[in-house]
């Protein structure tokens, strides 16, 4: 008797691990972190008294398959937020650390603007510059 109540406990708990592991594995691809380059680098003017341009490349961390899948749906009309948003800045807050970082940060927010007019998934983690020319 003691023998079968001790196989019941142990099958139990072997379907009790079996089965948070399934939800782990269904719940894990939806929360991975993803890389998503926004090729080719942007070039654009900012506003100055001379003639300047910006080349940025940026990459996208976000998290799941499904934010990066909207990404890719609406790659067109991010690329035209993040433009007008380079396009309007200044040659000062390009040329300071923390004008780069609120630029960054202003990218960020832009885009998940941007996905969420479009009714899409939202979850952009950070904006990185991979490289970034002011001339």
């Amino acid at each position: 008797m003691k023998l079968i109540t001790n196989m019941i406990l142990l099958l139990s708990a072997l379907f009790i691990a079996t089965a948070q592991a399934e939800d782990e594995e269904a719940t894990a691809p939806n929360e991975e972190v993803i890389y998503v380059e926004l090729k080719p680098a942007f070039v654009t003017n900012y506003q100055s008294h001379k003639m300047g341009y910006l080349k940025a490349d940026v990459t996208l961390q976000v998290k799941g398959g499904l934010t990066a899948d909207a990404i890719s749906r609406h790659k067109p009309a991010i690329r035209h937020h993040l433009v007008m948003l380079f396009s309007s800045q200044s040659e000062e807050a390009l040329s300071t650390m923390e004008g780069k970082q609120m630029l960054k940060e202003a990218a960020l927010n832009e885009l998940i603007n941007a996905l969420q007019e479009e009714g899409e998934a939202a979850d952009v983690q950070d904006v990185l510059f991979t490289s970034f020319i002011v001339d």
